[in-house]
């Protein structure tokens, strides 16, 4: 079984923004793949971002004028997110929920649910991701869509990775580099260890380590779950037509 993830993103939240080349553009990424997804803030209501982290989706929505508030299972991450938000004086409002419940979530309530960046993957089997797929709809108004992004799993079921490459940037002169290996356990799931390495002065590096666990499922899997558990048009959309790195499942309700 999957160990939760709240103690993955609990332990980073400090870290998170470093995972990034530049926070600030990662943002504003989101909001452009994002908004050319969505109505306009006017038609769309309200938006749910249920696995909001530290704000990534949440705040380039907010900017681009939509109303937004933010759910996740990480109270680390929320504090962050909500401390970003205020000092960028943008009015979003975060809670702690488990996607898979959505309890302080009222019932249909928003025009869109975003969970992005691989969220659903913690998720330890297909029940648990088809009950979070299924609170969804309950928070939607009618017509409500859904967006979910998450790693083309197809290919790396087949190749199972033991190190993703890794990346580096640099900070007022100082590199950093960001790196994982993976630990498979069995045919799908497996362990993330992410390491953030800083050169802080000259020559000197300090690593900081964190341990996150996931359960392939691949975009196609999420789209036919979303069909059982009542969603309409569901699509999967590719990198090549949305211009985000990860494909994204789409659907509305009825």
């Amino acid at each position: 079984m999957i160990p939760p993830a709240e103690s993955f993103y609990d332990d980073m939240a400090s870290s998170y923004h470093m995972i990034f080349d530049d926070r600030d553009k990662a943002i504003e990424r989101q909001r452009v793949v994002l908004t050319r997804l969505m109505p306009t803030p006017d038609a769309l209501g309200t938006v749910l971002d249920c696995a909001c982290g530290i704000g990534t989706q949440s705040l380039g929505l907010a900017r681009a004028g939509y109303d937004v508030e933010g759910t996740d299972i990480s109270r680390a991450e929320v504090e962050r997110a909500s401390r970003e938000a205020a000092q960028r004086k943008l009015d979003v409002k975060f809670r702690v929920d488990d996607m898979r419940q959505l309890a302080t979530c009222e019932p249909q309530r928003f025009g869109a649910v975003v969970a992005f960046d691989n969220a659903i993957p913690h998720l330890d089997s297909d029940k648990d991701v088809a009950e979070a797929l299924a609170a969804m709809p309950r928070s939607l108004r009618t017509g409500g869509s859904i967006f979910v992004s998450l790693r083309d799993y197809a290919a790396l079921l087949v190749q199972r990775p033991s190190v993703i490459p890794p990346s580096m940037f640099v900070d007022n002169g100082l590199r950093r580099i960001v790196h994982q290996v993976w630990d498979w356990h069995d045919d799908r799931r497996y362990s993330v260890h992410l390491y953030i390495t800083r050169q802080t002065s000259g020559l000197d590096l300090k690593s900081s380590h964190f341990v996150g666990h996931y359960r392939a499922i691949t975009p196609d899997e999420v789209a036919s779950l979303a069909s059982r558990v009542g969603f309409n048009d569901v699509r999967v959309l590719s990198p090549a037509s949305t211009g985000y790195y990860q494909p994204i499942v789409t659907a509305a309700t009825a």
